[in-house]
């Protein structure tokens, strides 16, 4: 599941909300409402309302399942060492396409982020690594999106390329030997690089409300289609969620 950008959306608010140039802490409580297809076969529309609290001190953001530390920062760039939950994977009990399957929990990613701003636009960069030997891989992002302001708030389009090495996109996708059936045909999956576009939105109103609306789709890498588990090109996600900073 995909909250790094609603979560991140949560810390803007709060920010806008009480800017300051001493350090303080701000508070923000909200939730979203997710409709999202993951692309496994048999499985259709999955909706679920996500709580999130975010608190902010400085330099460190901890937004639900996803913290950061901005360590350097100027004007237009900035770097950051992440924190966060990979809301991914499965149990057997979630629809019996994974019967017989080993479950595919979650997982606790570390890394880092930049990004640039230009005057062509936001570049972002991205590499988290797996700490917790659940999945045992990595992944590495580049995206590129234009902010456009409005009278209430901000609005992005972007693109990105995000590259799963072969740990993570097998654990996900791959079917071992040991759960394979005559329905169920044993398949590794190589790294995958899955293109994403997207366009996300912030609506502020007051000092204390914010409207989040976000709608993504994700094309699959050749390696991922062909898994077993798979009968989509990709995934979608649509998101709509509220925020009110304290």
């Amino acid at each position: 599941m995909k909250l790094s950008t609603y979560l991140c959306a949560i810390a803007l608010a709060c920010s806008t909300a009480a800017a300051s140039e001493e350090p303080e802490l701000k508070f923000g409580l909200g939730g979203a409402f997710i409709v999202q297809d993951e692309g496994y076969q048999g499985v259709g529309n999955e909706t679920e309302f996500v709580p999130a609290i975010a608190v902010e001190y400085g330099n460190f953001r901890l937004l639900g399942p996803y913290a950061s530390y901005t360590f350097y920062k100027t004007e237009n760039f900035e770097i950051a060492a992440i924190g966060m939950l990979r809301l991914d994977g499965y149990e057997q009990s979630d629809d019996p396409l994974f019967l017989g399957m080993e479950d595919r929990d979650m997982s606790f990613d570390f890394g880092f982020e930049a990004e640039i701003d230009t005057d062509f636009g936001e570049f972002g960069v991205k590499y988290t690594q797996d700490v917790t030997s659940t999945h045992e891989g990595y992944e590495a992002s580049l995206s590129y999106g234009i902010p456009m302001r409005v009278k209430q708030g901000r609005i992005m389009p972007y693109i990105a390329a995000n590259f799963a090495s072969e740990d993570l996109a097998d654990y996900y996708y791959g079917v071992r030997r040991s759960e394979a059936t005559a329905t169920r045909a044993f398949y590794e999956v190589d790294s995958a690089t899955n293109f994403e576009i997207g366009i996300s939105s912030d609506w502020f109103f007051g000092e204390n409300h914010m409207i989040k609306a976000d709608a993504s789709y994700t094309s699959f890498d050749n390696t991922i289609k062909d898994s077993p588990l798979v009968d989509k090109s990709g995934t979608y996600q649509l998101l709509l969620g509220y925020v009110y900073v304290f």
